[in-house]
C-alpha cells in the first residue's frame, strides 16, 4: 500500500488497529497528524561537560565517559535491582546509578564510551558525586521527547517519525516565497525535518521560529479576514448630539475622567458610521466602563434603536442591571433585565441579561448597539448569534473586559477589534495598599482586620484556587471542591478567629437566587465578611468593603490577584489587600512582591505574561485564540512581522486558496 498524508495511521508499520486507537487518543489519526505531532522538548547531547566541571543540583549535565566497571545490586527489602557503575573521562570518574534495569549490566560493558545526561548529587555513602537514573545516547546528538500517553512512548513515536520522513516532500508550503525571503525563514519541509531530527541547536531554533512564524501570520490573517467581513456589512448610523451628550455627563454623580471622555468619544464616533463598530473597551477594575458603555446606549436609544448588554454570570448582570436602572430611566429610557432566574421589561430600550438573551426572540429586533462584557467566558458562535439579524444591518459591537490586555498581546489577539484603553482610576479613589503576610504575621493581620470590621467596614475572603491540574484530571468536582474549601474557611473564621462577626459564604454549588441574595445582604451590610470562592464571580460594587483578604495567594496570577483586589477600593475610604502565602519560594516572593508594588493592571498584565504565559490572561480558546505551540506573545518583533505579512497578502487572499484552508482547518478544531 503506498503511503500517503492522507493515509489512516493504522496502515503504517509498526502500528496496526490496536496501536492506531492509543494514537488517536493523542490526535494522531493520518500520516500528516503524525508529522504535524512535535516534540514537547529535547534533551540536548551536544553540550558535553567534563566530569571535573560538574556541579551538584541545577540542571542536567551531559557527560562522555568509558564505563570503568559496571555491576548489579539485589536489595534485600524491596527486593529490586540497583545497577551501580564508574564512568570517567580524562579529568575525573563518577558514580551512576540506575534502578531495575538489570539487563544494563551486560549492555554497557567495561571500557564502552556513552554519553550520559542526568542531575548530579552528593553521594553521601561514598562522599563523591553521583548521576542517577541519567538518559542514555551512542553519539552527540539532539534528541526529541514527545508527548506520551498510555502505551506509546516516545521512543516509539520517534521510530514512526523516520518511517514517515519519506512523505515529507508532500507537505505544501503555504506561506508566500518572498514573505520567506524577506523574513529569512525556513521553507516548512526543512523546518518540520529539523524538529523532529534536529542536525544542532541554531537549525533547530530557525525551525522553531519559522513554525511561530506560521502561526502568528495564519492568526493574524484570520483576525483581518474577520476585520474585513464585518466591513463588507452596513449598520445603522447614529446621529451625534452634542447637546445630549453634554446632558449626560453633566447627570453624572461623578465628573468623567480623561481616559473615560477619550473612550467614549471614540465609540461615539464608530456609531456615527454606516460601517458596523468592532471596539473592545479595555479598562481596569473600577476605571468606569459600565458608565462609557451607558453614554453610548442612550445615544443608540435616541436614535430610536434597542441595546443588548450580555454578561456572563447572573452577578455581573445584576451589577451592570442596576447601574444602568440608575444612570438611564432620568433620560426616560427603559432598563430590562433577562437572567436565568429573573426576567423585567423583556422589550425595553436597554435590555442586560446573561447567555440566556440568546434563546430571547423579542430582543434581536431593531438591535443597533450588542455589549458584551468579559466577551471571552462566551463562545464565538454564542457571541455570533446575538448580533445576527434578519436583516443585512449588523449591529454595532462594543466588548468590554476589566482584563488589562498587554498591549503587544492585544496586537495579535484583538487584531480584528480597534481598542479603547481606561487606564485612568477616577479621582476620589486611594490606591489599595496591598501587603504580603508572612505566617509568624497572621494573627497581627486578623487583629487589623478585626479593627476595620469594628469601624463598620467590610471584608472579602477568598479561598485557594484548585491547581489547574487536578481540574483537568477529572478526580475533581469542582463546585463541591469549593463548597468544601470556603466551608472549612467560613467554619475556622466564625468559630475561631471572628466568633462576634457576621460571616456569609459564597461557592458554586450554590443556587442563583441564593447568590443573589448572599451578594445583595453584604451589599446591605448584613454581614461583616464574605468568604467566597475563587471561581465565582464577586464583581459587585461593596463601597463599604475595605478588606480583601485572599488565602495561598500565591496559586493565583498577578492579573487574577488584581482583579480581586480590585473589588475593593471602590469608595472614598482607604482599603487593603493582604495576601497570604504559604509558599516563600523565590519565585512567589518575586510575584507578590510585584502585587505590593505595582497597582496598574496593565503593568502586571505584562508581568504575568512573562512569568506566566497568556493562559493565565484570556480565555483564548473561547475567544477565537489559537492554542500556539510555538509562537511567544513576549516577541514584539515577531508578532509585528507576521502582522505586516498578513497585510500584503489580505487584499488578494483569495490567490492563496491554501492559506484559507489551513485557516478553516483550525478555526473549525476551536469550535
Amino acid at each position: 500500500m503506498q503511503i500517503k498524508l492522507d493515509t489512516n495511521i493504522q496502515f503504517l508499520k509498526g502500528v496496526g488497529p490496536k496501536m492506531s486507537v492509543k494514537l488517536e487518543k493523542i490526535g494522531v489519526e493520518t500520516v500528516r497528524d503524525l508529522i504535524f505531532y512535535f516534540p514537547r522538548t529535547y534533551n540536548d547531547y551536544t553540550n558535553i561537560t567534563k566530569i571535573f566541571d560538574l556541579k551538584v543540583g541545577g540542571e542536567n549535565s551531559t557527560i562522555r565517559a568509558k564505563i570503568i566497571n559496571i555491576s548489579n545490586k539485589r536489595t534485600s527489602r524491596r527486593r529490586f535491582t540497583i545497577t551501580e557503575a564508574v564512568v570517567a573521562d580524562e579529568t575525573g570518574s563518577i558514580k551512576v546509578v540506575w534502578f531495575n534495569q538489570p539487563y544494563l549490566e551486560k549492555m554497557l560493558v567495561a571500557g564502552r564510551e556513552v554519553i550520559l545526561n542526568g542531575k548530579v548529587r552528593f553521594d553521601s555513602y561514598s562522599g563523591g558525586l553521583s548521576m542517577e537514573s541519567p538518559n542514555r545516547a551512542e553519539k552527540p546528538k539532539i534528541v526529541p521527547v514527545y508527548p506520551e500517553t498510555l502505551g506509546i512512548s516516545s521512543y516509539y513515536i520517534s521510530k514512526l517519525q523516520k518511517a514517515v520522513s519519506s512523505q515529507l516532500g508532500d507537505v505544501r508550503e503555504y506561506i508566500p516565497d518572498v514573505i520567506l525571503k524577506n523574513n529569512q525563514l525556513l521553507p516548512i519541509q526543512e523546518a518540520i525535518k529539523q524538529l523532529h531530527e534536529p542536525e544542532n541547536s541554531e537549525k533547530l531554533e530557525k525551525a522553531r521560529q519559522r513554525m511561530a512564524f506560521g502561526e502568528l501570520f495564519l492568526f493574524s490573517l484570520q483576525k483581518q479576514l474577520l476585520k474585513k467581513d464585518i466591513l463588507i456589512r452596513s449598520s445603522p448610523k447614529i446621529e451625534i448630539d452634542e447637546d445630549f451628550l453634554k446632558k449626560f455627563a453633566k447627570s453624572l454623580p461623578f465628573k468623567l475622567t480623561g481616559a473615560q471622555k477619550k473612550a467614549a468619544w471614540s465609540i461615539i464616533k464608530d456609531l456615527n458610521s454606516d460601517k458596523p463598530m468592532n471596539r473592545l473597551l479595555n479598562g481596569d477594575v473600577g476605571s468606569g466602563k459600565t458608565v462609557v458603555a451607558a453614554m453610548a446606549a442612550a445615544l443608540v436609544v435616541k436614535s430610536g434603536l434597542r441595546v443588548a448588554l450580555m454578561a456572563p454570570t447572573e452577578i455581573l448582570t445584576l451589577q451592570h442591571y442596576e447601574t444602568l436602572k440608575r444612570i438611564l430611566p432620568s433620560f426616560s429610557i427603559s432598563v430590562g433585565l433577562v437572567s436565568g432566574s429573573k426576567k423585567e421589561l423583556v422589550d425595553a430600550e436597554v435590555v442586560v441579561g446573561t447567555h440566556a438573551l440568546i434563546s430571547g426572540k423579542t430582543i434581536q429586533k431593531n438591535l443597533g448597539l450588542v455589549i458584551i462584557d468579559e466577551q471571552h467566558r462566551f463562545g464565538v458562535q454564542q457571541r455570533e448569534k446575538l448580533l445576527q439579524t434578519k436583516t443585512s444591518r449588523r449591529p454595532h459591537f462594543l466588548s468590554m473586559t476589566a482584563t488589562p490586555i498587554p498591549r503587544t498581546m492585544s496586537l495579535v489577539v484583538f487584531a480584528d477589534l480597534d481598542v479603547s484603553v481606561i487606564d485612568e482610576m477616577p479621582r476620589n479613589r486611594k490606591k489599595t495598599i496591598t501587603k504580603v503576610i508572612a505566617g509568624d504575621s497572621r494573627r497581627s493581620a486578623y487583629n487589623f482586620i478585626q479593627k476595620e470590621i469594628g469601624k463598620g467596614h467590610q471584608a472579602f475572603v477568598i479561598c485557594p484556587l484548585i491547581e489547574e491540574q487536578e481540574r483537568a484530571s477529572g478526580k475533581l468536582e469542582i463546585f463541591e471542591e469549593d463548597r468544601k474549601a470556603v466551608l472549612h474557611e467560613y467554619k475556622k473564621l466564625n468559630e475561631e478567629i471572628f466568633p462576634d462577626a457576621k460571616i456569609a459564604m459564597l461557592h458554586g454549588k450554590m443556587k442563583s437566587g441564593e447568590k443573589e441574595k448572599v451578594m445583595a445582604d453584604f451589599r446591605a451590610k448584613k454581614f461583616d465578611i464574605l468568604v467566597s470562592t475563587s471561581v465565582v464571580e464577586v464583581g459587585v460594587d461593596i463601597p463599604g468593603a475595605t478588606i480583601m483578604m485572599i488565602e495561598n495567594a500565591d496559586r493565583f496570577g498577578l492579573a487574577q490577584l488584581h482583579q480581586f483586589r480590585g473589588r475593593v477600593g471602590r469608595s472614598d475610604l482607604q482599603s487593603y489587600c493582604l495576601l497570604f502565602s504559604s509558599s516563600m519560594s523565590e519565585n512567589a516572593r518575586k510575584r507578590l512582591g510585584y502585587m505590593e508594588n505595582i497597582h496598574s493592571g496593565f503593568e502586571l498584565a505584562e508581568k504575568d505574561l512573562k512569568l506566566r504565559g497568556p493562559g493565565v490572561l484570556y480565555g483564548y480558546k473561547q475567544s477565537g485564540f489559537w492554542d500556539f505551540q510555538f509562537a511567544s506573545l513576549n516577541d514584539k518583533i515577531m508578532i509585528e512581522k507576521a502582522t505586516e505579512a498578513a497585510k500584503t497578502v489580505i487584499g488578494e487572499i483569495e490567490k492563496y486558496p491554501l492559506i484559507l484552508k489551513k485557516i478553516s482547518d483550525r478555526s473549525k478544531h476551536l469550535e
